[in-house]
């Protein structure tokens, strides 16, 4: 059966999609209000929500012809309209003549599960009986198909060596045809089905929402709503931020170590949870509002950053789905779903789906953005975007999940700098079959596909990989040793433009080595130097511009370029195996830098400009608004003089002239920029992502006036965060995800709120009721806010933080705001998020605000004297508790009481205690304050102490501190990572 690749892509998508829901669902039991949910309505009738989540899961389901899960281990896509077929093929045993039903395999790596076939016929056979629009609905011989498939299954038993196809796969299959033919299947085969489906979760990342989703199978087929509510939970629990698997404090995500898998597992878990947001909204299974906004903040200050137009972030191999044309494509339906689920962001849910669907140049966002969990950046500007992926020895690159006939890893060299750079958005579509993998966008490497079978792919050993970024601008380095080669290879990001520079590229591997700076489907003329290059032909001519597809190519001087404009063939199957084998044809465009072999300390140059005409390309490079700095090994740079912005990449401790009489050193490895754009003073945004928590010193000269500064940077999960000389270093808010009610446009969006750049500012839409909350990730004791207004104020606002998005304390309150800057101070308390409620405007325009801080609270015991009643061993000292460090503690002998004190010095007011307990922590204790450290008086006493990070408020005032403990949670003795003091 033929079927579109671009069903989901019209502007009818979601109206279709909306109008099935709401036209009576599976078996004709819908309700037209499940279909649009309003939001929850509390739990009051279960057996009712129950029915309602399987009439929407079903409606979902039958939507399309064919059923896509988001997995890749399908033997063949199957469809409702097939249905018919599939029966007529069923055995009388109940089986299929071409499933191997004792087929073990592993499908882990790209491989078809033969029993999978069975599984997926049946979901068809389901679906079609259950589709209250479709010929076969209630057709009573399609469900004793389905149920005799499922009786020769169950007495078959498929099983796998590998351990998601008998814990995951089968069962999302089996939940998902029990939902279909809920009340209509025979009592056996439902409980069939029901014994196969997990009680509880387990696994890391979408693994657990896998997991998670069993689980809730069950109980909507027990029927438990125990279990619904179980399998929510694990899923929102595994949405929360992680250092392992999952989604990562710069909401990149990760699987598989620290692997950037967005595109891949981090997709699935976006559409996954967007259908369960959906479903379960209008019922008492409703997730809590916190974790919406977990969820939501990781899409949109995450996952979106690496979409433009059709093309997602590229870095595994994914099998392509017959309907969509991208694998960006496969997001659009959970983006019709979150409209729903989340109203007060449907905006840009909507924006986004548009930049998809390729009826939008944008996806709402303007600016820069370096992911510092995972080596990726992503540069965002109206009209286009570029992202660049890097490795470094923080992270792994990429993995190979297939094999193909002629044994290759075709994506060996895409973390080694890819760029890909997007202006409508479809320039790499269907490209991969006729790819030339040894020349990818962006890369410098031996011209070679490296073999399947070559040793420690996707890693190197180097640190200093990362970028800087000021929130609008940003540069990222990449110190490449792999493959016998070295480079230095430097990314400049700008308004209009970005520039490459490499320097150092040296190689002992018998290949040529190239820098490619382009490889995608051709669209019109190609040029080269002023030769046009004629369909079929591969070109190298020297000059300083080449021209395709409304992308300009500049050089900073003559060099000898290779252009191609070629017409290959090749297929799916040719990358992977089992994959299509039908030809692929398509034009290719390419353009690189030949080193030649064995290269000794080469470079190169290049300047790239999207969304201009041939004759601006000429003119362009005759022209460049940008001038390189420096080229070499030690340090990169670049100056755009119009925007007055410099980037540096010291690769050493060093000092760069950037312009006359202005030049900028500093004393360690680091990546900086300089912002002399503002009438004010120049701003510096430095970072040093190869070492945690390193200080940079900063020396800027401006014609003989000398200016010094320092910056400590961070470590642990924020290690690589750029920030900016002179921030305040209490601010939590720093490069934390932000959601406002609206942003004027792009150029104004609120991710500057907390980009730490004084040059950068948010602004909402012209009308008095607007809001803005940004989240802090985690909870936070925090104790100010500072406002940085720009001249559109507000003269009636409200600030109100909370700890779980729902409950709100309101912490400051006026009708007579004045603007400028405002430091507002308020009791220390835990919070995650802080909202502004903005209500009455100064000025005819919106509201706008050049910065939101949020400061947190100063800890008062850390670095005063520290003893206890024991020390179990030398580096379990009592300071250990009161050192600021999260990886030191203190810990007791193995008896009660024991205590810890701390001297805060004099008398002071305590408002609130937090305690870090490893896992040896106190049942039963009591915190005592006193002057004389002889006459104590109890602040706060527990008998059931829960361990882990207890946030504790008391009230008293006093100079000594003690934590005194008479009862242990474990054998061991006391032990704290921190006791932490705040004021009252």
């Amino acid at each position: 059966m033929a079927v579109s690749r671009r069903v989901f892509l019209g502007s009818t998508s979601g109206a279709a999609l909306a109008a099935f829901l709401t036209a009576g669902g599976p078996l004709g039991r819908l309700p037209s209000a499940v279909a649009k949910p309003a939001g929850p309505v509390g739990p009051t009738d279960t057996a009712g929500d129950l029915a309602a989540v399987r009439s929407t899961l079903s409606g979902i389901y039958l939507a399309h012809d064919w059923l896509d899960d988001g997995t890749t281990a399908r033997v063949e896509w199957t469809y409702q309209s097939q249905a018919p077929a599939y029966l007529a093929a069923l055995r009388a045993d109940g089986s299929w003549a071409d499933v191997d039903y004792a087929a073990t395999n592993s499908a882990a790596n790209g491989a078809a599960w033969s029993p999978y076939r069975a599984l997926d016929r049946m979901q068809a056979m389901a679906a079609a009986y259950a589709n209250p629009a479709g010929p076969r609905h209630l057709d009573a011989a399609l469900l004793a198909g389905v149920e005799k498939a499922l009786g020769y299954w169950f007495q078959a038993g498929p099983t796998s060596v590998n351990w998601w196809e008998t814990g995951i796969g089968i069962q999302l299959r089996l939940g998902r045809i029990g939902v279909l033919l809920y009340g209509h299947l025979a009592a056996d085969r439902m409980s069939g089905i029901v014994g196969t489906l997990q009680s509880s979760s387990s696994g890391t990342g979408e693994n657990a929402v896998w997991y998670a989703q069993n689980v809730v199978f069950r109980g909507l087929l027990t029927p438990d709503p125990a279990l619904v509510t179980a399998g929510r939970d694990a899923m929102a629990t595994a949405i929360l931020l992680s250092t392992g698997d999952g989604i990562q404090s710069d909401l990149s995500y990760h699987q598989h170590g620290e692997q950037l898998y967005s595109a891949g597992y981090g997709r699935t878990m976006l559409t996954d949870v967007a259908q369960w947001l959906y479903v379960l909204r209008p019922t008492s299974f409703a997730f809590s509002p916190i974790s919406v906004h977990d969820y939501t903040g990781w899409v949109l200050d995450g996952t979106r950053w690496m979409i433009n137009g059709d093309h997602a972030e590229f870095n595994v191999f994914l099998n392509p789905a017959p309907r969509y044309a991208s694998n960006a494509e496969r997001v659009l339906e959970s983006l019709e779903l979150l409209d729903s689920a989340v109203p007060d962001q449907a905006a840009r849910f909507d924006q986004l789906g548009k930049n998809i669907r390729l009826q939008s140049p944008d996806t709402g966002l303007t600016g820069h953005k370096y992911f510092w969990r995972s080596d990726f950046a992503a540069h965002k500007r109206p009209g286009w975007g570029v992202t660049v992926k890097m490795v470094s020895a923080r992270t792994i690159g990429s993995e190979w999940r297939s094999s193909n006939a002629k044994n290759l890893n075709y994506l060996y060299w895409v973390p080694f700098g890819t760029t890909f750079i997007a202006r409508r958005g479809d320039e790499y579509r269907n490209i991969f079959p006729v790819w030339d993998w040894s020349r990818l966008p962006g890369a410098t490497n031996p011209a070679v596909v490296v073999p399947l079978n070559a040793s420690d792919p996707y890693k190197q050993s180097t640190t200093f990989v990362g970028g800087v970024d000021n929130g609008l601008y940003g540069a990222a380095a990449l110190d490449m040793n792999k493959y016998g080669t070295t480079a230095r290879k430097g990314y400049f990001c700008f308004d209009d433009e970005f520039v490459a520079l490499g320097a150092g590229i040296t190689s002992t591997d018998p290949h040529p080595v190239v820098t490619t700076l382009n490889q995608t489907r051709r669209v019109g003329p190609v040029v080269a130097a002023g030769t046009t290059v004629a369909p079929g032909n591969t070109l190298t001519r020297t000059g300083n511009w080449a021209y395709h597809d409304g992308t300009g190519y500049a050089f900073f001087e003559p060099v000898a370029m290779t252009v191609k404009n070629a017409t290959v063939t090749g297929s799916w199957a040719d990358i992977a195996t089992g994959q299509d084998p039908t030809p692929v044809t398509e034009d290719v465009f390419g353009i690189w830098l030949d080193h030649g072999t064995a290269p000794s300390g080469a470079t190169y140059a290049y300047v790239v400009r999207p969304g201009v005409d041939q004759g601006q390309a000429t003119a362009y490079a005759q022209h460049l608004p940008v001038r390189v700095l420096a080229n070499s090994p030690s340090l990169q740079g670049v100056r755009h003089d119009g925007l007055g912005i410099a980037q540096l990449l010291f690769y050493a401790a060093g000092t760069a002239a950037v312009r006359d009489g202005v030049t900028l050193a500093v004393d360690r490895p680091c990546m900086v920029i300089l912002d002399e754009s503002g009438a004010g003073a120049p701003v510096v945004t430095v970072s040093a992502p190869q070492a945690p928590g390193v200080t940079v010193n900063v020396v800027l000269t401006v014609r003989g006036t000398v200016t010094r500064g320092a910056v400590t940077l961070p470590d642990g999960d924020r290690q690589g965060v750029s920030l900016t000389l002179g921030a305040p270093a209490d601010d939590v808010a720093l490069r934390r995800p932000v959601l406002t009610s609206s942003d004027h446009d792009t150029s104004v969006g609120a991710h500057f709120l907390t980009d730490g750049n004084p040059n950068t500012r948010w602004s909402s839409a012209y009308t008095d009721s607007q809001w803005a909350m940004v989240d802090l990730l985690t909870p936070q004791l925090i104790d100010g806010v500072t406002l940085r207004w720009e001249t559109a104020y507000a003269t009636a606002y409200t600030v109100e933080t909370s700890a779980d998005g729902q409950t709100w304390r309101t912490v400051h309150t006026t009708t007579t705001g004045t603007g400028g800057t405002q430091k507002l101070t308020f009791a220390t308390h835990p919070a995650r998020f802080v909202r502004l409620a903005l209500t009455k405007r100064r000025t005819a325009w919106g509201y706008s605000l050049w910065g939101l801080e949020v400061h947190a609270a100063t800890d008062l015991a850390q670095g005063k004297p520290t003893t206890a009643s024991s020390t179990h061993a030398a580096e379990l000292a009592p300071g250990n508790a009161t050192d600021g460090l999260a990886t030191t503690r203190w810990g007791s002998d193995y008896s009660d009481p024991q205590w810890l004190q701390v001297d805060l010095g004099a008398p002071t007011a305590i408002g609130t205690v937090q305690l870090h307990w490893e896992t040896a922590s106190a049942r039963a204790y009591k915190l005592q304050l006193s002057n004389d450290a002889t006459h104590w008086t109890d602040l706060h006493t527990t008998t059931t102490g829960p361990g882990g990070v207890e946030t504790l408020p008391v009230t008293g005032t006093g100079r000594y501190l003690r934590m005194y403990g008479t009862q242990r949670n474990t054998p061991y003795g006391y032990s704290l990572f921190a006791f932490e003091v705040y004021g009252a």
